[in-house]
């Protein structure tokens, strides 16, 4: 096996004293490895200081134990977003790129390993100048666009203000080894393919592990191929989700072995809003605990995205092995939000549904609403079913204490997808099915801590299997 040409950041000028950017010094010995033809560009252990760093094929990024890379504090230090000659139908989070500590495009043979701490320190866009459909959101940590074999392993990731770890139209990624406390979405794949995440723990003021499939490439694909198992989750909003940005599709995908604890909305979210077929997608061995609701499938009509699309479609979904245990209680939570960030919104009620304010912090300290919970649900549209959904040894321990509620479920869902876009309390204590050709329940159970006067299960418009 012939070694890899090592390039010490150091021998670059690199300071490692927490104090001086050392962006130029690592740009330069990435630049160099490349041009060399490839191999290892090493930080010896020591605290440095960086903003936007541009990464190049064949080059191996690897932090010696207990190193600490620092945010550079001056939002204007990093790269700023670029320019777009396409349409953006997406979220601007998924849009832009270059506004990012480690950026790669068109990269091959890449790798960002080693056990450091990388603290992006809060940096957000206080003056706004990305514009309102961002919210002040400052550099994400990694992105990467059309990128093929990558690795990214072993960090710690902290404080970071959009998206942590974001890749588009990549193929051939595997993460692994993931701890990570930040405010936006966790580990974000869009559009990739041959993808493989496990043994991380995330914890996210946004959604922690969410698969997208955008158009952000400028073009309709899909993510095909995915892993994921071994995972610890911990969400403000959605703990595993496909969605919202739902162009293309999800293809062949197993989530296994994954821990969900202290979630705000829904522990496992599966939405086609934009035109998207989800086709293959199986999750078993999962244990929940403290979440507002379990489940979520949806389709529906949002249409962001191209004229002519088609409405989207779920099916050949299986749930397997899940225990749920409740009841939803306060915990401490990242902020999901700049304004949040900024009133030290960091103590989770779950009946304060967006966030603590000064007129409602009497109500979120002393307890909770009567209707806080919501229910899950599995819908889809008149005009477009689910199909063949299956619960395999589903068990639900829910809060319950439902006495009086709405037996009439509304036909048109709100346009952004979550789990009460029908409402908060719907007309069964486990979950809500509408809309669905193909059902199977095998040994699905439902509890409640508290009397609850609705049915465990409410089919409406469902064929069984």
């Amino acid at each position: 096996m012939i070694e890899k040409k090592l390039f010490n950041v150091m021998d670059f000028g690199a300071t490692a004293n927490g104090i001086c950017l050392d962006t130029a010094a690592v740009q330069a010995a990435v630049d160099a490895c490349a041009a060399a033809g490839g191999g290892k560009v090493l930080f010896p252990r020591g605290t440095y200081v960086l903003a936007t760093v541009f990464l190049r094929s064949n080059v191996h990024i690897e932090f010696e134990e207990n190193t600490l890379i620092l945010g550079a504090l001056d939002f204007y230090a990093y790269a700023q977003q670029e320019e777009i000659d396409y349409p953006a139908y997406q979220d601007a989070s998924h849009t832009y790129f270059d506004l990012s500590m480690f950026v790669g495009r068109n990269c091959d043979n890449i790798a960002i390993t080693g056990k450091a701490k990388i603290d992006m320190r809060s940096v957000w866009d206080e003056d706004g100048v990305r514009g309102k459909a961002i919210r002040h959101r400052g550099p994400k940590c990694i992105a990467l666009k059309e990128c093929n074999r990558v690795t990214i392993a072993e960090l710690d990731i902290n404080n970071a203000t959009d998206l942590a770890i974001y890749f588009a139209g990549c193929e051939d990624v595997d993460i692994h080894g993931i701890k990570m406390y930040v405010y936006i979405d966790g580990i974000s794949p869009d559009n990739s393919k041959n993808v493989r995440i496990y043994d991380c723990d995330v914890e996210a003021g946004d959604d922690a592990i969410v698969f997208k499939s955008s158009y952000t490439l400028n073009r309709i694909d899909v993510c095909r191929n995915i892993r994921v198992y071994n995972c610890r989750l911990k969400s403000r909003c959605n703990a595993l989700k496909f969605g919202t940005e739902t162009n293309g599709g999800f293809y062949d995908t197993e989530i296994e072995n994954i821990d969900i604890r202290e979630t705000r909305i829904s522990a496992i979210a599966i939405e086609s809003v934009d035109g998207a077929i989800i086709d293959g997608l199986t999750i078993k061995n999962v244990n929940i605990v403290n979440v507002n609701a379990p489940l979520f499938i949806h389709i529906g009509k949002r249409m962001r995205g191209p004229e002519g699309r088609e409405i989207g479609a779920i099916r050949n979904v299986t749930l397997e092995n899940i225990t749920v245990d409740g009841p939803y209680e306060p915990y401490n939570a990242p902020a999901p939000h700049y304004f949040a960030y900024k009133a030290n919104d960091f103590h989770q009620y779950p009946w304060i549904f967006k966030g603590v304010t000064e007129e409602n912090a009497a109500q979120a300290i002393s307890g909770r609403y009567s209707d806080w919970q919501m229910t899950s649900n599995c819908c889809g549209l008149p005009e477009r079913h689910l199909e063949n959904i299956t619960l395999r040894n589903v068990h639900m321990k829910l809060d319950g204490g439902v006495q009086e509620y709405e037996r009439t479920v509304p036909d048109v869902a709100p346009a952004y997808p979550e789990v009460y876009v029908y409402g908060k309390i719907l007309p069964a204590k486990g979950i809500y099915f509408r809309y669905v050709d193909g059902l199977t329940l095998d040994n699905v159970t439902v509890e409640t801590y508290r009397p609850d006067a609705r049915e465990d299960f409410v089919l409406e418009h469902v064929t069984q299997k």
